[in-house]
């Protein structure tokens, strides 16, 4: 009482100070560490009181230093969400190439240049619409996910016990805490009741963490931090930081400080509208010049260089291209995989290397027991024939189900039924499944309990048996248990415990504490009378436990390794841990564990040398020396997978080339920061979106193959219209129909074929290769493009010279021959795009079996075709827009063996890639 009262005499006058004579509270003072800091000076230095502090008080902090909030998902504005979708290169060169029909009409108002610029247009218009409400589902999902902080609190404010608002608590408040409890600021515990907190959230260590009251000085076990979860016990904390000033919140800022780099599908459809926009125009430049050589006007010569111009540039592409990824993004989802920006498909099927965290991604982040050391021996926990029957067993799940203070919650399901810490629940579970936890506790009455605490390092609870003697059950850490044992229960017996057999179960300890796995021993002691004293206990065994992996995990890291992709494990948990998680999965066999403060010592260089060298795992990692790492692999053109769930992973998750996190479990935060969710938090989810990437890749560069086969025989008869006396074999208003009608079907359905069989079986994708590279331009440009295009003009002037007509003739629009000629050149060009399809649908296999594979977009897309050609050839109200007019029977002869021609070309084209002709590999 004394002692209390000339403590008084120090703190009220400090209390005083603080209330009346001391400036209000800066954000400066609040930026400062704690540590260090006395218990008194701690309530001086944040200007409150061990009552809390007023309503008044609190409200003029509340404008001082913001709500306690963290905006994890900036909204954006869905206007502005739509006019980005314009602003892409693709996008722009299609408007530039409207621009160009519109100022040709003015020229030639004739030659329908109005209708494919409005045609142009709509194409990117509806491109727009379809990207902009995939993205927009995503955005409304994203806001859709609940905040992290909690909703509601409680305070102590002027000595009362009140709930408020999370988003009211401001530094200076003093929070209750209670088991279940989201922590929802920074703080000092300042008293405490057996707290247990889980900040694998923050970082990514699995073990729970013992926080105690501030006593002395504030120390590191005496802080909290915002997203923690109380797990056991009751607690009071002064508040010492709030919204964006919290670890979680410092670490939201820092990953959305970190930028992204543009994904490599974006980087290769950059490159390939630059290598489409220099040829349309270098094209038309040459035959611009050209018609000046042979006399053309300017005007003349302006109107065929934009026809060049317009044949070149695949219109169909940008849809095509955003159908394909959006179709792939729906079928991901049906995986449980929300995909957050399209183009990030395909990027996740380019990864080399996937950095994924431990807990909760690999593992169940539920500790689980994994081996039990009975009779001086490992007995096997996997196999429950005789368990129940071994008495050192039975001992031991008596043990683990008394010596316990997990709660029982009887309505839930039997895997969620028992809350409390971890390795309680653990035990609980595995003795439930061997003869049952209740079973075993309904058989004695709890008499006295002694809980776990730090300096002890054991836990008692003792019992009242049938027959009114007592049985005192205990567990703690193997050495401090070792020491209170006095006997051994051994081989159905107990006998006096030996040297030698300390030294051989300590030595055991070890090798399961090395292993990663968490050691608890288990001893007893029955009496006659009522004792809490843990001495001349009975050794009963040890129990060991793990965080187990996921039972998918290990065919989905078998299936990265095939398909040649690294998997590094990253985590912030102790490196035994990390090391025994890792090669019981098969990522490594004997790695080097490389800690946090080696991380540290590491400049670039140095950490890219031990990732070159072989394997490695990172144990006890901070945030940003996650994104060090990743860094490191990016500079060694890496294309970089990172996995995660909690606060700590968003700045990795940011930066990487595909940011991977957990629906469930993970963080506002880290889904924010992600590019896909995995809904299930199924590890093996990626692999069947590495294999979905892969495919749209493939895809995409077979239906760019596909599009681009048709540029040669629509560039052909304005280059031959220039430089021969001969009428113009195809319209413009024919090319717009060949790409944004009969081509359209068949290249969705290119973009939708699953993947091929040896998919996952090849490496990934080389950073320098090229999604359309000039070995794709001689394949459509000098291999099968002019082979479509000898075919057209084939069936062209077999149409012209049939009629009588002779070389330099000149023929209007109007005339029906010339609607026949130019009707047959597009109907080749069309029925020679079938035998196309049909030949991309594989890219270096022969593509004879995918005939007899249903693809109902290439079906759909070869009828439309044949109904379009058809329509457009026999009915008379179309001709005069589509400059076209019945064809004679006789003709039809060479529609048909053009595909054949075409498809038997490419397969031998495919014949000699697989014997070694690299230049003729697409």
């Amino acid at each position: 009482m004394a002692i209390n009262t000339t403590l008084s005499l120090f703190i009220y006058p400090i209390q005083y100070y603080a209330e009346v004579m001391t400036p209000p509270l800066s954000q400066s003072i609040i930026n400062r560490p704690v540590l260090g800091l006395c218990r008194a000076a701690l309530f001086h230095y944040y200007l409150t009181t061990p009552s809390g502090l007023s309503d008044e008080e609190a409200s003029q902090r509340l404008q001082n230093f913001g709500k306690n909030q963290i905006e994890f998902h900036r909204r954006r504005s869905p206007l502005l969400m739509l006019l980005a979708e314009f602003t892409a290169l693709f996008p722009l060169l299609l408007m530039a190439a409207a621009l160009l029909s519109f100022f040709a009409q003015s020229i030639s108002p004739d030659q329908g240049y109005k209708l494919i610029g409005f045609a142009l247009l709509l194409v990117v218009l509806l491109n727009a619409l379809v990207s902009f409400s995939q993205n927009y589902r995503v955005e409304q999902l994203m806001l859709s996910f609940l905040d992290y902080i909690p909703k509601e609190v409680a305070l102590l404010r002027e000595g009362e016990k009140i709930l408020r608002d999370a988003k009211e608590v401001v530094p200076g408040d003093i929070l209750f805490l209670q088991e279940g409890d989201k922590i929802s600021a920074d703080g000092v515990i300042i008293s405490a009741s057996q707290l247990l907190l889980d900040e694998s959230i923050l970082t990514g260590e699995s073990e729970p963490v013992i926080k105690f009251a501030v006593q002395d000085k504030v120390e590191k076990t005496n802080l909290a931090r915002s997203g923690a979860t109380v797990l056991k016990g009751s607690a009071q904390m002064l508040v010492t930081r709030t919204g964006r000033a919290t670890s979680l919140g410092s670490i939201s800022e820092l990953s959305q400080s970190v930028t992204s780099n543009l994904t490599p599908m974006q980087l290769e459809l950059q490159d390939f509208v630059g290598k489409i926009t220099w040829l349309a125009l270098g094209i038309g430049l040459i035959f611009f010049m050209i018609g000046f050589i042979i006399g053309n006007s300017f005007w003349i010569n302006l109107i065929f260089a934009i026809g060049i111009i317009v044949a070149n540039v695949p219109e169909g592409l940008l849809p095509t291209v955003t159908l394909a990824l959006t179709q792939a993004s729906v079928r991901m989802s049906k995986h449980n995989a929300i995909i957050k920006h399209i183009l990030s498909v395909e990027t996740l099927g380019s990864t080399t290397v996937i950095c994924t965290d431990k807990t909760g991604t690999l593992t169940h982040n539920k500790l689980h027991v994994e081996k039990l050391y009975l009779n001086l021996q490992e007995i096997s926990v996997n196999h429950q024939n005789g368990l129940e029957n071994n008495p050192a067993a039975c001992t031991a799940f008596e043990i683990m189900a008394l010596c316990n203070e997990v709660i029982t919650l009887k309505e839930h399901k039997s895997s969620e039924r028992f809350h409390g810490d971890p390795t309680e629940v653990a035990m609980a579970l595995f003795t439930d499944r061997h003869g049952g936890f209740e079973a075993i506790r309904e058989r004695f009455k709890i008499m006295q309990t002694r809980p776990f605490d730090a300096v002890s390092k054991y836990m008692s609870s003792t019992y009242q048996t049938g027959d009114n003697s007592f049985y005192l059950t205990v567990k703690g850490a193997p050495d401090v248990i070792l020491e209170r044992c006095s006997q051994l229960h051994c081989d159905r017996i107990v006998r006096e415990i030996q040297d030698q057999d300390r030294l051989h179960i300590a030595k055991q300890a070890h090798y399961y504490a090395n292993q990663g796995l968490r050691v608890l021993a288990l001893a007893y002691r029955k009496t006659a009378q009522l004792e809490s004293n843990a001495q001349q206990l009975v050794f009963a065994g040890l129990v060991a436990m793990v965080d187990p992996p996921r039972r998918e995990v290990p065919a989905a890291v078998s299936a990265c390794k095939s398909a040649g992709i690294r998997i590094i494990v990253i985590s912030g948990d102790k490196g035994e841990t990390v090391s025994y998680i890792a090669r019981k999965l098969g990522i490594v066999t004997t790695p080097k564990v490389i800690d946090g403060e080696q991380l540290s010592a590491m400049d670039m260089e140095e950490l890219m040398e031990e990732l070159r060298g072989g394997e490695v795992v990172f144990a006890r990692i901070a945030p940003e020396q996650k994104l060090s790492i990743v860094n490191a692999l990016k500079e060694m053109n890496e294309v970089v997978a990172v996995t995660g769930d909690g606060v700590n992973d968003a700045p990795a998750l940011k930066r990487a080339d595909i940011g991977i996190a957990m629906g469930k479990r993970g963080t506002d935060v880290a889904k924010e920061a992600s590019d896909i969710i995995l809904l299930d938090d199924n590890f093996a989810t990626i692999v069947k979106a590495i294999e979905e990437g892969r495919a749209i890749y493939d895809n995409i560069k077979k239906f760019i193959t596909y599009i681009l086969t048709s540029n040669i025989p629509e560039i052909l008869p304005f280059i031959a219209y220039v430089l021969f006396p001969i009428p113009l074999p195809i319209t413009v208003i024919q090319i717009l129909a060949i790409d944004l009608i009969t081509d359209i079907l068949p290249a969705i359905g290119l973009g939708n074929e699953p993947p091929e069989a040896d998919t996952m079986l090849r490496p990934p994708r080389r950073r320098d290769e090229r999604l359309v590279s000039i070995n794709t331009f001689i394949r459509s440009y000098a291999i099968i493009g002019p082979v479509e295009a000898a075919f057209s003009f084939m069936a062209f002037f077999m149409v012209l010279y049939g009629a009588g007509w002779e070389w330099g003739q000149t023929l209007t629009s109007s005339d029906p021959l010339y609607g026949q000629a130019a009707g047959a050149f597009l109907t080749t060009i069309i029925f020679s795009q079938i035998g196309n399809v049909m030949a991309c649908r594989s890219n270096r296999q022969s593509a004879w079996p995918h005939l007899t594979q249903f693809n109902q977009w290439i079906t759909l897309g070869v009828v439309a075709e044949l109904l379009f050609i058809v329509t457009i050839l026999y009915t008379p109200a179309l001709h005069n827009i589509f400059s076209t007019a019945p064809i004679d029977i006789s003709i039809w002869w060479i529609f048909i063996i053009a595909p054949i021609t075409l498809f038997s070309i490419e397969e031998f084209r495919k014949w000699l890639v697989r014997r070694g002709v690299k230049w003729l590999a697409v």
